[in-house]
């Protein structure tokens, strides 16, 4: 490892490169000093190979990670579930005579599932011979019935799809595009939907001359688990259309309906009735389908912190303890990782998997605890660092720290709420083995968020020209 981080004075590692061979600690101090962010930060930073704290600032202070919850679930899904774990979703219904009396859709939590796999599960159908569906059933009992992952009450109007609900079965990330398309001037515009049977709409929308689109939409849960949606505004007719993205209510009613409409394009005919209520049993499998592999899932959560993928991913790990599974059960995971890593149990406060809202506490120095840890398992380190986002190169971090010193040497995952800014991850060194671990949390950001995302990223530049210096 290069002088530049081996040499300590007074249990400081020092970059001699830095002006007048300041010590790294000095520096890193110096730059939160001058951010003058409150007492409500915590920063620590530790060597990779040798596990010494380089610098600490209320390190034991828990904090609001809003999203560097993410590190936490992301860590223990591959440390207990494996990088190659997949999430099968299958159906299975018994075939008489090309007709199939009860379908079953059975899912064991693939955040990844698109109403084109639907399709393509009907095909298969179609393939063996089925002309014709009775009833349809979706089988979600791989996770309990809590659709709602917990805190996500706090904001119970939001309809965007960034506070989807989860199930077992979800499609589409358990949103829906809502698609307008104009028609003749004065008539209502035509309105699309991957699963129209879960919509009871009223279409009180007016295509206009000319203008800007202006669609109003309010929707509420139905008493079957579909949704009504009122839509008033208007749309120009010189447009091809517009699209909305939101959340559905009943994920698992909503699969129900996308596999109706994905029969219906198979050309697999009946009434297909959804039921609600347990599936019938002892069903043979007659199509199904595997998810991407969880390394390749996490893509979403690290670099482009997605909520959806990173609760769903909760819930599998709870269910593979114990089914059905449980946000709780998830949690009881994350929390036995981070004593694996070092943690005194119960230092943390988890309540989630993604970090949106209030309820997630943990300290700095617990962060880059568990940092080190997963750096020091051959067997998933390398899927880790490639699931984080890269400073100036990809994901959330794609336009910050474009000024580094050598390319993709910044591995970190942001964390963004209105009163909450974070940055933790790696800086990697020149050495294999070398760098720092390192995390910086800033709460009571309302108001600072700028000059909180500055500090994130100045103590990341600080750390990658200590560990770069020549």
């Amino acid at each position: 490892m290069r002088r530049a981080i081996a040499l300590a004075l007074s249990g400081l590692f020092v970059a001699p490169a830095l002006a007048a061979a300041q010590p790294l600690a000095a520096r890193l101090a110096e730059v939160v000093r001058e951010a003058d962010l409150g007492e409500r930060v915590g920063v620590a930073v530790t060597e990779l190979a040798s596990g010494q704290e380089v610098y600490a600032l209320h390190g034991d202070l828990p904090l609001n990670p809003a999203s560097n919850q993410k590190l936490v679930t992301a860590a223990a899904a591959l440390l207990e579930l494996g990088p190659d774990f997949t999430m099968p979703t299958g159906l299975h219904g018994r075939v008489e005579g090309g007709v199939v009396a009860d379908l079953v859709l059975r899912g064991y939590g693939d955040p990844s599932l698109r109403a084109s796999d639907l399709v393509q599960l009907a095909e298969a159908l179609e393939d063996r011979g089925v002309r014709r569906v009775a009833r349809l059933w979706v089988d979600a009992s791989y996770f309990d019935d809590e659709v709602l992952p917990p805190a996500f009450e706090q904001q119970p109007g939001e309809m965007a799809a960034f506070r989807a609900a989860g199930g077992a079965v979800a499609v589409e990330r358990a949103s829906y595009v809502l698609r307008v398309v104009p028609r003749d001037v004065g008539s209502a515009p035509r309105v699309r939907f991957a699963a129209p049977g879960y919509f009871e709409v009223d279409n009180g929308m007016t295509t206009t001359p000319e203008g800007a689109p202006n669609v109003i939409a309010s929707q509420r849960a139905l008493d079957d688990g579909r949704v009504a949606l009122r839509l008033r505004g208007s749309v120009p007719a010189g447009i091809l259309g517009v699209g909305y993205r939101r959340r559905v209510e009943d994920p698992r009613v909503h699969a129900a309906y996308a596999l109706a409409a994905a029969l219906e394009r198979a050309g697999i005919r009946g009434r297909r009735a959804v039921n609600a209520g347990a599936p019938p049993g002892g069903l043979p499998l007659l199509a199904s389908r595997d998810s991407a592999t969880l390394a390749q899932l996490l893509h979403r959560v690290g670099k482009w912190s997605d909520n959806f993928v990173a609760e769903m991913i909760l819930k599998v790990l709870g269910a593979e303890r114990q089914r059905p599974g449980t946000s709780a059960g998830g949690v009881t995971v994350l929390q036995d990782v981070l004593t694996r890593a070092g943690v005194t149990p119960g230092a943390a406060t988890f309540v989630n998997g993604s970090g949106l809202f209030d309820g997630n506490l943990i300290a700095a120095r617990h962060l880059v605890a568990l940092l080190r840890y997963v750096y020091q398992q051959p067997a998933i380190r390398s899927e880790y660092l490639a699931h984080l986002a890269v400073g100036g190169s990809e994901g959330t971090l794609r336009r910050r720290l474009r000024d580094l010193p050598a390319p993709r040497i910044v591995r970190a995952k942001t964390g963004t709420l209105n009163d909450v800014i974070a940055l933790s991850g790696y800086v990697l060194g020149p050495d294999a083995g070398g760098g720092m671990a390192f995390s910086v949390l800033v709460n009571g950001a309302r108001g600072r968020q700028g000059r909180a995302r500055a500090l994130c990223d100045d103590v990341a530049r600080v750390l990658a020209e200590a560990l770069h210096d020549e």
